[in-house]
């Protein structure tokens, strides 16, 4: 592990604070934006506008951290998902906090199921509910939720996880029911994306505080759809899904180190 120079200290600093007056000037802003937009349009027109703003804010968001040396980040595949019509749930695993950031930076149109808590807080609420984005609590109207977004015909991006991983789950947490349940219910295509980072940067238990010693870098890549089948079972689903997952993160991970070599 390299060592962290003054300058790498004031360079992450200097991010760090722009960040944060960057979330704190779009969330004042936002505020009476999203509170007008379901007084001005009808609810799917406020919804898919929410969600073209949001997406907007999270490209300038990766864009600063690109620019500034912070983060290299990679897509691989998204054409694919590009090129989707209809409902679908893209599924990534989940090593650090900002991962939903770099994903819905790259998806067009997609609701996201984001931690209760974060659904409160006073800059993201209004423009995450007008996105409509759902909170994770309480769990059922979670589900119904979910399922009545995808049966019509909209996107979900739902942390099949639950929380990061953890390290001693290795590449990937056990999976939640919550997933199985709403790709039953709704029909809907799972898009695995695999998410692989070169640092444990806001891993599980890591403080956003303790600054990485190099450049992070990130490779999202789109893997193959799962569908749940008619006869199937919740939990040989998620298992399946788990192991596309562990296979998937094992070859990016040769891949990545076939094009260093």
């Amino acid at each position: 592990m390299g060592r962290i120079t003054l300058s790498d200290r004031l360079r992450l600093l200097t991010v760090g604070l722009s960040l944060l007056a960057y979330w704190l000037a779009y969330g004042l802003i936002m505020l009476p934006f999203s509170w007008l937009l379901p007084l001005t349009l009808p609810c799917q027109q406020a919804r898919e506008l929410g969600q073209v703003v949001l997406k907007k804010f999270f490209q300038s968001v990766v864009l600063l951290l690109q620019s500034s040396g912070v983060v290299e980040c990679e897509y691989v595949g998204f054409d694919r998902l590009h090129a989707q019509t209809g409902s679908l749930i893209v599924a990534p695993n989940h090593p650090s906090l900002w991962d939903a950031v770099f994903v819905a930076a790259e998806v067009d149109h997609v609701a996201c199921v984001l931690k209760a808590t974060l659904m409160r807080n006073l800059f993201l609420r209004g423009v995450a509910t007008s996105a409509g984005f759902i909170p994770n609590e309480p769990t059922h109207k979670m589900l119904r939720r979910c399922i009545e977004l995808l049966r019509g015909n909209e996107r979900l991006l739902f942390f099949p996880e639950g929380t990061r991983t953890r390290p001693e789950h290795g590449s990937m947490n056990p999976l939640t029911g919550g997933l199985a349940i709403i790709a039953k219910n709704s029909g809907a295509p799972v898009w695995p994306i695999y998410v692989q980072t070169s640092s444990r940067y806001l891993n599980k238990g890591w403080p956003i505080w303790r600054l990485p010693p190099e450049k992070i870098r990130l490779r999202l890549t789109v893997g193959e759809p799962l569908v749940y089948p008619q006869a199937g079972q919740p939990q040989a689903f998620l298992e399946e899904l788990r192991a596309l997952h562990r296979g998937g993160l094992r070859r990016a991970v040769r891949q990545l180190l076939a094009t260093k070599s």
